[in-house]
């Protein structure tokens, strides 16, 4: 993602063209005239432009500075979303460890099951080992529910700020230029 920043070069070159127009609209106006009311016009006109370039220039003052502003918080914005993008990475690859982990000890529990019937004489033995694989599944159950909280928090923070992010592209767009 570019983003469009106002230099400082940019800024003095349209500040010296528009001293220029407002200059050369003046000696326009005031070769023109033939009266000293004609002359009193165009001078309180070209004042009134000098008044109104000061307005622009406050004006885009003021942007740069909001500009500055926006473009810090949103490095700050990105900067925090990265580091949740890379923490949800790590949680995502953790969960799906704990997935197959969980799928892998129900197959098992099912494969002993199946052998406790078939063997009769070892089934007391079995049945502790299927009691502490059950154990190993709720406790990874357990792990499961809690990383899957987590991972919708981290969700919901993300999409925050994200929508941070987008409403401050929003206000940061520059003004139309007539």
């Amino acid at each position: 993602m570019t983003r469009r920043i106002l230099t400082p070069c940019r800024a003095a070159g349209s500040s010296r063209l528009i001293r220029f127009l407002t200059v050369l609209a003046c000696a326009l106006l005031l070769m023109g005239c033939e009266d000293d009311e004609e002359k009193k016009k165009a001078l309180a006109e070209a004042e009134e432009a000098r008044m109104s370039l000061a307005k622009v220039k406050e004006d885009l003052n003021r942007v740069k500075k909001q500009m500055a502003y926006l473009n810090e918080d949103l490095d700050t914005v990105t900067e925090s979303r990265d580091k949740l993008q890379e923490q949800m990475e790590i949680l995502t690859g953790e969960w799906d460890k704990t997935i197959t982990a969980t799928q892998k000890e129900i197959e098992k529990v099912k494969d002993l099951t199946a052998k406790s019937n078939e063997q009769a004489e070892s089934a007391g033995m079995l049945q502790n080992e299927i009691n502490q694989l059950k154990a190993v599944i709720e406790e990874q159950q357990t792990t499961i529910e809690e990383q899957q909280a987590t991972i919708e928090e981290l969700h919901k923070i993300i999409e925050q700020q994200q929508g941070v992010v987008e409403e401050q592209q929003e206000n940061a767009e520059p003004p139309e230029q007539p």
